[in-house]
């Protein structure tokens, strides 16, 4: 068995330049097996809300997976180049290509069974690690993370499908090359990019307009529809950007009198080089850059503004909501009152809000100044209301400006009208005194979501009876089948031991009651935003360590081609320090042009993401940015270390003699 000798022999010889590719592997299957160990843990049946969280985990598989493959094949497809020069002898010296491809099938049959069993244990320990931190996030110290056989043989049977694609790749290459291709192979950058003035062109247009989407977005329902296309502009724009319009501007440097000038004439032939040799692969750099920033500042925003959606929900632990007109809130307030003495349960704080939700209606802009609200056709220009009184706040010490005879003061939970002055509801005027934002109400009860973007605040009750009546008349196409009628919500403070006991005397809910409570609601969102979230942090470390590999895959290329560069500019008369210098600083400017441009795109896309943040109820602009700039500190870090830690590979190259 010549070829498994030959193959053994490769992989212990050259067990640098196969490092690269088995890490990458032995990452990627412990990122998969964490996943797909919480996914098919038995202990989510156990759990509240456990089905949803193995559907959001088994989807997180299979994108992660996607993105493995890809990371696999950019990872085998270098180390192959690599090995270009050393198949072309195996060629010429008579092996042949089957027994060539023979070697390649070895070799991956060798690393899936080193990344399988390493991948296996490593897998292990750090599941119990990330472990810790997903039960952290969902908030559930019950559930035991049991890692079964299942998880173990699913992503394995993944890895065993990837490296056949990997076999049939290599082999397809080593088929169709010729030795004298496969020799020359190994000295070939990236393929020159066609550049011209017009592609360029293109390239600055597209990112015009996808920063111009991702800048006028108002609200979040706009945010979500108008996202792929921003994201989808600007990831084009980036690839005309480095392939057409770096390389158009430094050939126009090329053609000027300046570039005679010995400084300049290095400087820009060099980066001309650089740039027809790199630019694809800087521009996968930025957006996997560009997507780690967003996935962790979504993810990360979502996670810690649930604590204050829900708070903001829920002024106090318990929520009594009741659908009847029949009684006052001092009523209901003094009925739950009686049923808690009744139960032995104490409850405290008690204050009353009246409110009518779930309304619907089409929104349009007149000019900048009126909106006028119509029955519902049109899902587009669609807008969810509820309503309450300037009473029910006052009630709650609320600092809200008075109001009288037709107006009304509006809650804009997301910004979207902030000047509008008249109010048309289905044909009956009112005018807007003020303009509120959600941090201007503390101890109201607010649900905010992407269908409820509006807080109608009437006068009185009275005033709010008629805004009803007019909505329930526009409405009814002559079946009025349902007519929304206010409700009222007790709000009050109990013990977590007690909540049992007060929702047997109040019976289950219905039609006509809810009773609901904070701390239930606070576990049921972390599970769910905690799941999400975990989702996104894993996905973040698999962008991070794509750009990781792209960046060392460059840095060895870079220091083979410098090499030579160094050589032939101290032939021409520089010194070595000059040498060194010049072209320190245009790896250094390669190497940092995808943090500047990825930090570039997240400052346009900024307001973007924070309405999509807005969608889970997370309004807080500061913690948002505060959360955005500590992440992109963060990945600017992450990004130094790596730059620092593969150059070593690259000077390592340089300067060996």
């Amino acid at each position: 068995m010549l070829s498994f000798k030959l193959a053994a022999q490769n992989l212990k010889k050259g067990l640098k330049s196969f490092a690269p590719f088995i890490v990458a592997s032995v990452t990627m299957f412990v990122l998969l097996f964490v996943t797909a160990a919480i996914a098919q843990s038995p202990s989510l049946e156990k759990m509240k809300g456990g089905a949803a969280v193995g559907q959001m985990m088994s989807f997180a598989m299979w994108i992660l997976a996607i993105f493995g493959g890809i990371i696999l094949i950019y990872s085998y497809r270098f180390l192959q180049l690599q090995r270009s020069r050393e198949f072309g002898l195996y060629d010429i010296l008579g092996l042949g290509k089957k027994k060539i491809a023979l070697v390649s099938f070895f070799e991956l049959v060798m690393s899936y069974i080193a990344t399988v069993i390493i991948g296996t244990i490593v897998g292990i320990a750090f599941s119990k690690f990330l472990f810790l931190i997903f039960i952290n996030m969902i908030g559930e110290s019950n559930f035991n993370l049991a890692i079964t056989p299942a998880s173990i043989l699913t992503v394995a049977a993944i890895f065993l499908l990837f490296f056949a694609l990997l076999l049939i790749i290599g082999t397809f290459i080593i088929w169709k090359s010729s030795s004298l291709d496969l020799l020359r192979e190994a000295s070939k950058g990236e393929k020159e990019p066609k550049s011209n003035i017009f592609m360029a062109l293109i390239g600055i247009v597209l990112l015009i307009v996808g920063y111009g989407l991702a800048l006028n977005v108002d609200n979040p329902v706009k945010a979500l529809s108008t996202f792929f296309l921003a994201v989808l502009a600007v990831i084009l724009g980036t690839y005309f950007f480095y392939i057409s319009f770096t390389v158009w501007y430094l050939k126009w440097r090329k053609k000027r009198n300046s570039y005679y000038k010995p400084q300049n004439f290095i400087t820009i032939s060099s980066m001309l080089y650089r740039m027809k040799a790199n630019a694809v692969g800087l521009a996968n750099i930025t957006i996997l850059l560009s997507m780690t920033l967003v996935t962790l500042v979504v993810t990360i925003g979502i996670f810690l503004g649930s604590t204050q959606t829900v708070e903001r929900a829920f002024p106090k632990e318990g929520q009594y909501t009741v659908y009847s007109q029949e009684k006052t809130g001092n009523q209901l307030a003094q009925d739950l009152q009686e049923k808690a003495d009744q139960a032995g349960v104490k409850i405290s704080n008690v204050t009353t809000a009246l409110s009518a939700d779930y309304l619907m209606g089409n929104g349009q802009k007149e000019g900048e100044k009126t909106l006028n609200i119509t029955p519902t056709g049109d899902q587009k220009t669609a807008i969810q209301f509820s309503m309450t009184t300037l009473q029910t706040l006052k009630n709650l010490d609320e600092n809200v400006a008075d109001i009288s005879g037709n107006q009304i003061n509006i809650l804009d939970y997301f910004g979207a009208y902030p000047k509008i002055k008249e109010f048309n509801w289905f044909g009956t005027k009112y005018e807007v005194k003020d303009i509120m934002a959600t941090q201007d109400l503390t101890k109201y009860p607010i649900m905010v979501n992407i269908t409820t973007p509006m807080l109608l605040i009437f006068p009185n009750d009275a005033a709010l009876h008629q805004a009803l009546e007019v909505y329930n008349k526009a409405n009814n196409d002559g079946e009025q089948a349902y007519q929304v009628s206010p409700s009222v919500t007790v709000n009050f403070d109990i013990a977590e031991k007690d909540q049992e006991r007060l929702t047997n005397a109040l019976g289950n809910n219905d039609g006509d009651h809810m009773l609901s409570f904070r701390s239930a609601e606070m576990k049921e969102v972390r599970t769910g935003i905690g799941a999400f979230v975990f989702i996104g942090l894993v996905l973040g470390i698999s962008f991070i360590l794509g750009a990781a590999l792209i960046i060392y895959y460059k840095q060895l290329s870079e220091g083979v081609q410098d090499k030579r560069s160094f050589k032939i500019l101290q032939e021409v008369g520089l010194s070595k320090e000059q040498v060194s210098k010049t072209i320190k600083s245009q790896v250094s400017m390669i190497f940092l042009l995808p943090i500047a441009m990825t930090i570039v795109h997240f400052s346009f896309a900024y307001i973007m993401i924070s309405k999509l943040i807005g969608i889970f109820g997370i309004m807080d602009s500061q913690l948002i940015l505060w959360i955005s700039l500590g992440t992109i500190a963060a990945l600017a870090f992450i990004y130094w270390l790596i730059y620092k830690g593969t150059s070593l590979v690259y000077y390592n190259i340089v300067e060996k003699k």
